[in-house]
């Protein structure tokens, strides 16, 4: 290589470098409006690229702002469960103290024709072994209740008495229906007296020592406690006769039918006043 050649080399490269540098630049700048061949060419490439790309992160924008939109309407909604399952407990809970107050103001309603004291109670359960022998009230000695206070249903009509086992706020209800009840009564027309008994197994009562020669009791008829036994004070509605027969003894058979309606029996009323009080 000549001696020149060499000693400009750097030079030579370098204002090559710059030549092409130039060219470059031309190209990618289109005098006046019409674009270059080369701005064409990258455009055609790369275009679909970009849309592309622009659509996958709008697709993605579009996707986690809708995750985000339906994590939030989930939150919104199990708010709105919660919130409707907590009134619909105040509903009920309100419900069943209106039924339980109605309830209460009905009974004292009915029952004050009685013209005795009485304390209104809830039923909180029956004898698992046996319904139709007693049942547990919410009322107990903190309320004042004693043994052998008659209690009474919504109508006023027997249900039982107060007996133990007995706290201060609970009471057992010895039910009419019970084999050891018993209960003296009198028919409602011609005053013929009787002990009304229960019969366990089947819900209903016998009415004992009815002597056979007596005539003067029909089916149907409605039974009323004495007040002779000095428990149940007087007056009180107690059933009524379905059948009367004989059994070959001094006394005649008869079967009662209680107004006690265990489907009906959710509150009670005790008579709190004494019997001595009544006489």
């Amino acid at each position: 290589m000549p001696r020149f050649l060499k000693e400009q080399k750097k030079s030579l490269v370098f204002a090559g470098l710059l030549f092409i540098q130039l060219v470059l630049v031309s190209l990618q700048v289109p005098f006046g409006e019409e674009p270059s061949h080369f701005e064409k060419a990258v455009f055609f490439v790369f275009s679909p690229v970009q849309r592309a790309v622009h659509s996958l992160f709008h697709a993605a924008s579009n996707v986690w702002n809708r995750h985000i939109y339906l994590r939030q309407v989930e939150a919104q909604n199990q708010r709105l469960r919660d919130e409707l399952f907590r009134l619909q407990q105040m509903n009920m809970l309100l419900t069943n103290e209106l039924a339980g107050f109605r309830v209460t103001k009905e009974m004292e309603a009915t029952l004050s024709a009685l013209e005795k004291s009485f304390l209104v109670a809830d039923v909180i359960s029956v004898d698992s072994a046996n319904i139709y022998k007693s049942i547990i009230i919410n009322k107990g000695t903190r309320h004042g209740l004693a043994s052998n206070m008659a209690v009474v249903d919504r109508n006023g009509h027997l249900v039982g008495r107060i007996t133990n086992p007995m706290s201060l706020y609970e009471a057992t209800v010895q039910l009419v229906t019970d084999d050891n009840s018993a209960v003296s009564v009198h028919s409602e027309t011609n005053k013929v007296l009787g002990v009304l008994a229960g019969n366990g197994k089947s819900g209903t009562c016998w009415l004992k020592y009815v002597p056979a020669t007596n005539e003067q009791i029909a089916e149907g008829e409605e039974l009323i406690t004495s007040g002779f036994d000095k428990i149940f004070p007087p007056g009180i509605r107690v059933g009524r006769i379905l059948s009367i027969g004989t059994d070959n003894s001094l006394f005649k058979r008869i079967e009662v039918k209680p107004y006690l309606n265990f489907s009906d029996l959710s509150h009670v009323a005790v008579l709190t006043r004494k019997i001595d009080d009544v006489f």
